[in-house]
């Protein structure tokens, strides 16, 4: 029974007691002292200052629970409320939720900005600027990453606000929120988990387009893509403009996704381009990927170029 380890707290009004695991019980006090704890002063503040004209206060405390696991170890359930986070730094905020994948990293950190700073609205520089907040290293695929947020519903496009920079702008949705509020952490020793899956994500996409950016590919020379309202000519024009620079030729379905999500700034998912290669095969050679092959890769034939040309020609 070492390694069952008993903690309580009193200060003032306020206590606060857990028996557990080792390590479940200082996530507990983490928690509270993080989260529960300055709540709670703020309240024993306001109660003892203003006993006369006591305030009506909905009964919705910051709920805490210790589930039962195997080998008595504990699972903690966070739901969160709209507490006073003034004196909460990002990097505390984080704490309490274990460690995040990069989507869940943003998710969080944008729910945190609205509910302390009222920005309702981020954008990819936001999630850049939360990564040195939280002093956390930025990913080659922040965009990927949203965009993988938009595809599960938990953010949707928001309207630019006046002194929003260029790129899209989007906010959390109801369904984003209630993910944050029912969201469990996870255990430590998930962390390489984690770190594998975001190796993996970077490792689909070819090496030639990993940093490629816009600047490479003189993108001011073409139509812009996210004014092409086909998803045919998206992603042929995105095809096009990197095999006319020179910058690639062949093409998987992640990598045309990388590049209409990270280069052209256009909404794009598996589907949407499978689907274009599907339904227009005489448009493009096909042959597998050297080092694996169960996936495609996919060039433009002269028809596919000539498709492109003609969209240039018309938006010129």
């Amino acid at each position: 029974m070492s390694d069952i380890l008993k903690l309580k707290y009193k200060i003032g009004e306020i206590e606060f007691e857990v028996e557990g695991a080792a390590d479940a019980v200082e996530q507990q006090r983490i928690n509270f002292m993080n989260a529960v704890l300055p709540v709670a002063a703020e309240v024993m503040v306001r109660t003892q200052t203003a006993a006369s004209n006591l305030p009506y206060i909905e009964a919705s405390p910051q709920a805490l629970m210790l589930n039962d696991k195997a080998g008595d170890e504990a699972e903690i359930a966070i739901s969160q409320v709209e507490n006073d986070l003034s004196r909460t730094s990002l990097a505390a905020f984080l704490k309490q939720f274990g460690p995040l994948t990069e989507q869940n990293f943003i998710l969080f950190s944008a729910f945190f900005d609205e509910k302390k700073n009222g920005r309702k609205q981020f954008s990819s520089e936001d999630a850049k600027r939360y990564y040195a907040e939280a002093r956390r290293q930025i990913p080659k695929n922040v965009s990927m990453a949203i965009h993988r947020l938009a595809e599960s519903g938990y953010i949707m496009d928001a309207p630019k606000s006046e002194d929003a920079k260029s790129g899209n702008c989007y906010m959390l949705t109801e369904q984003g929120i209630s993910y944050i509020d029912t969201y469990v952490p996870k255990e430590n020793t998930g962390e390489k988990k984690v770190r594998s899956k975001v190796r993996k994500t970077t490792s689909e996409i070819s090496e030639a387009y990993v940093h490629i950016t816009a600047d490479d590919l003189n993108v001011t020379a073409y139509p812009p893509i996210k004014n092409l309202s086909a998803t045919k000519e998206q992603v042929i024009m995105a095809m096009y403009i990197v095999t006319n620079e020179g910058k690639g030729e062949w093409f998987t379905v992640d990598d045309v996704i990388h590049l209409l999500v990270t280069v052209f700034d256009v909404s794009a998912n598996y589907d949407m381009v499978n689907g274009v290669f599907q339904r227009n095969r005489s448009m493009f050679a096909v042959e597998n990927k050297q080092n694996n092959k169960k996936v495609l890769l996919r060039r433009l034939l002269s028809g596919a170029k000539d498709f492109a040309v003609s969209i240039i020609q018309r938006k010129q």
